[in-house]
């Protein structure tokens, strides 16, 4: 064989791989980039910001848990009893207003029955402009979000994909090990493995010492806070009536409420509470819920892996309160629920938290 003809034949076997492997991912589609699952292949959920887009898109549902990674220990399993519905739960954990706002956007676009939507709205994110996506958490997977199909290469020849969803798929069907279908919502991002308890729940703190004042929001803080709620929160309710959100702001502990009032930021975010809520409640078709001032979960700190993230059984308590309407917000009550918390932590030793 000639130098020539063995270089063609070189290049034509690994154009005739490349080719296969791009055609496997298409095919299997790990990450529903392209379609729904497949019947008689098992489909792994745990690439959350890999695969959320394809859930929303291709999936069908009638109702949608979302948010950071306050919601992934919902079982939709539950959800669906309460409320009567099909949901998908698609968290973002760490995620801006804007990128959890953006998956939204696809639901209703693609789905037109969406009865409702559960959201987690945490106030570490209230006052962020409102256009901002997180920087700081790796490469983000564009190519997994927009319609360019010059950059699925990065999916179709992706040794992740290939070598930790494609190829143990393959194998699966071949070797009929397991069933096949698509796991399971309830365990999707589900935080098993987690510690709970007051060590967990202090991060290492050994002391609080409380600030002598207490600063409010300035008025560039104010706008932006505004901008942020009226268009990754409220626009997408005033533009679907037909769906009601329940929107609710997480129990953080007493650990992260103390932070708050040690470095003077409690009324500040009180406030940013209060002004989210107002803009929250012009829509009918919002629900708002506040579980800040309910001492029975964010004062017992065996509810905790650290000052923010609870455990599984606060979720399901969490859905009940929901379906129930139990610490929703109204108009009329809601300086008395803000007054709650002030009544709650400010006359709190939180040293006393501290075994």
């Amino acid at each position: 064989m000639t130098a020539k003809k063995w270089y063609r034949s070189f290049v034509g076997i690994i154009a005739a791989v490349l080719l296969a492997a791009g055609c496997l991912v298409i095919w299997l589609d790990p990450f529903f980039h392209y379609h729904a699952p497949l019947k008689g292949f098992y489909y792994r959920l745990a690439e959350q910001r890999y695969q959320n887009d394809g859930i929303t898109r291709h999936f069908d549902y009638d109702a949608v848990i979302t948010g950071t990674s306050m919601v992934e220990n919902f079982r939709t399993s539950q959800f669906s009893e309460l409320f009567d519905v099909q949901p998908i739960k698609v968290p973002y954990p760490g995620a801006t207003y804007r990128e959890i706002n953006d998956n939204l956007s696809v639901a209703f676009d693609t789905h037109e029955d969406i009865k409702c939507v559960i959201r987690a709205l945490d106030y570490s994110h209230l006052v962020e402009n409102k256009d901002l996506l997180r920087s700081d958490m790796g490469e983000y997977p564009d190519y997994l979000y927009d319609r360019n199909l010059l950059n699925d290469v990065k999916y179709l020849y992706n040794r992740s994909v290939l070598a930790g969803y494609a190829a143990p798929m393959i194998i699966r069907k071949l070797t009929g090990q397991g069933e096949a279908g698509v796991d399971s919502f309830d365990s999707y991002g589900f935080n098993s493995g987690a510690v709970y308890g007051p060590e967990q729940a202090l991060e290492g703190r050994t002391c609080f010492e409380r600030s002598s004042s207490q600063s409010a929001l300035s008025e560039d803080e104010k706008r932006i806070l505004t901008e942020n709620v009226e268009k990754n929160i409220v626009k997408l309710a005033k533009e679907h009536p037909e769906t009601t959100f329940y929107y609710f702001f997480p129990p953080y502990s007493a650990v992260w409420f103390g932070g708050l009032i040690e470095e003077g930021s409690f009324e500040k975010q009180l406030e940013a509470e209060r002004i989210a809520t107002e803009k929250m409640l012009e829509c009918g078709n919002i629900r708002v819920f506040s579980f800040s001032a309910a001492a029975e979960i964010t004062c017992d700190l065996n509810n905790y892996r650290d000052a923010g993230h609870y455990g599984p059984w606060i979720n399901e308590y969490l859905l009940e309160c929901f379906s129930e309407g139990k610490f929703e917000v109204t108009q009329n009550d809601l300086e008395e629920r803000l007054q709650a918390q002030r009544d709650l932590y400010y006359p709190m030793d939180f040293n006393e938290l501290i075994p």
